[in-house]
Parts: C-alpha cells; sequence; structure tokens
C-alpha cells in the first residue's frame, strides 16, 4: 500500500479515536448532571434560609448548583439569600443567572430589581420590575415594588397609579392602603390619606402603624383635636417604653400648640 495513504488512514483513524474520546467526555458530563439531587438540595438550602441559618443554606445550594448548574431555581433563591445577606454582586450574578436560564421568571426580575435598587441603580430597577409586570400583570410585589421606587424617584402620580391598581383587586390589602396613605400624604392629600388610613383601622382596629399614621395626618391637616385623639388611643395600646415617651412627647406638644390657638 502506498506510504502517502497509509499515513492518511493512520490520521483519519487518531481523528476518529479523539472524536470518540470527546464525545465520551460529553456524555459522562452530561451524566453527572442530577437535576432532582439538585431540587433536593435547594429546597433544603430554602428551609435553612428561612431558619436564619445564611451558611448552611449556601453550603446546600453550592451542592445544588454542582449537581446540576443550570438549576435556575438554585439560582434565583440562592441569589435572594445573597440579598438577604447584603452581598449586592453576588445577588446580581445568580440572578443574572437564573434569568438567563429562565428569561420568563418574573419571581426573578422583581429580586434583580430589588437588588439594582439597593445597588443605587433605580433606571435599572424600574426596567426589571417593569418586565415582570409584563410577564404577570396582577403580580402584587412587582408593583408595590415599583410603586416604591417611584416615589423614591420623585413620581408620586405614577406611584399611586400602581397602588391604586392594586387596591382595586385588593380592596383590604391594609399594606397597600397604608402605602397609597403615605403618598397621598406626601402629596398634601390629607383627606384621602385620611379614607386610607380609617378603612385600615376598620380592618384591624389595633393596627398601632396606621393610628400613629393617622394621627401623624391629622396634625399636618392641622386638625389637632382629631390628632390628639389618636395620638391618645395610641399611647393606650404602645407597650413599648421608647415608643410611649415618644407618643407623650408628641401629645404635649400639640396640647400646648392647641391651648395657643
Amino acid at each position: 500500500m502506498n506510504r502517502s495513504f497509509t499515513s492518511i488512514l493512520r490520521r483519519a483513524s487518531l481523528l476518529t479515536v479523539a472524536l470518540l474520546l470527546s464525545l465520551s467526555v460529553v456524555a459522562r458530563a452530561a451524566a453527572a448532571d442530577d437535576p432532582d439531587r439538585s431540587m433536593q438540595k435547594a429546597r433544603a438550602a430554602i428551609v435553612k434560609a428561612n431558619a436564619g441559618d445564611l451558611n448552611a443554606a449556601m453550603s446546600l445550594f453550592a451542592e445544588s448548583i454542582n449537581a446540576w448548574e443550570k438549576n435556575s431555581f438554585a439560582h434565583l433563591n440562592r441569589g435572594k439569600t445573597f440579598l438577604a445577606g447584603g452581598d449586592i454582586e453576588s445577588a446580581l450574578k445568580d440572578l443574572d443567572r437564573a434569568l438567563k436560564l429562565d428569561a420568563k421568571s418574573a419571581d426573578a426580575y422583581i429580586a434583580r430589581g430589588v437588588a439594582h435598587r439597593r445597588h443605587g441603580d433605580f433606571e435599572k430597577a424600574l426596567k426589571d420590575f417593569g418586565r415582570a409586570l409584563d410577564l404577570e400583570p396582577s403580580n402584587i410585589k412587582a408593583r408595590m415594588n415599583r410603586a416604591a421606587l417611584l416615589l423614591d424617584a420623585g413620581a408620586p402620580e405614577s406611584a399611586l397609579e400602581d397602588l391604586s391598581l392594586i387596591i382595586k383587586t385588593q380592596p383590604r390589602m391594609t399594606a397597600a392602603l397604608g402605602n397609597r396613605a403615605y403618598v397621598l400624604g406626601q402629596m398634601g392629600r390629607y383627606d384621602e390619606a385620611v379614607k386610607d388610613l380609617t378603612e385600615i383601622i376598620a380592618l384591624d382596629p389595633n393596627d398601632q402603624k396606621a393610628i400613629k399614621h393617622l394621627a401623624f395626618v391629622y396634625g399636618q391637616k392641622g386638625d389637632l383635636s382629631k390628632a390628639l385623639t389618636w395620638y391618645k388611643t395610641a399611647l393606650k395600646q404602645e407597650t413599648d417604653p421608647a415608643a410611649r415617651v415618644r407618643l407623650e412627647r408628641e401629645t404635649s406638644r400639640l396640647t400646648r400648640k392647641a391651648a395657643n390657638r
């Protein structure tokens, strides 16, 4: 046989062996993925994170991702855990990866929006909350976060619009009512703020935060009599010594102010 031809056959044979070896390595790597174990570890990590054991949670998340790197659920929840621990940069890396693996996760967009906000990048945060709402228009968490961001960004009317949309579908949601009352108060729309806060107290007469807020709004409005009534109601219910001192001082201040009118 021609030596040149023999050499060509030998090289072709070597290339075939190399290709087979390469395919074998890829097959072993794919077989090494263990989605079931990965999800099991991720869920265990969430239990630890919710219990406040962040170190154990991180260890389990690492095991989860090692078992299956493409587990978007693990990246998302590790990102949230990093966020809870104040490690914004690491949170953003995991949340970016989660969204690369699952671009339709509203939860991941919300978490990344929160991370961007804490990082001081309001524009990126606003985009992420908007993307979450594009995917899930009724997502209350996304709308509440966007409303808070819009208020911080100096757009109270837009914040008010988001909060009103929530209340339209969830009229008994006290967190949304309280936030809307705050926005209305900032805008000087005291009567509307009073209405929202009164609704909260009707739903829960012991909501101390709403009672104090209502007293404050009446004070801002200039209705000292009603402000004093609600501050005294708050004082009766307050058990924290430091908070009681603050309420007593404010009550005394308004009493003097009312007497000098």
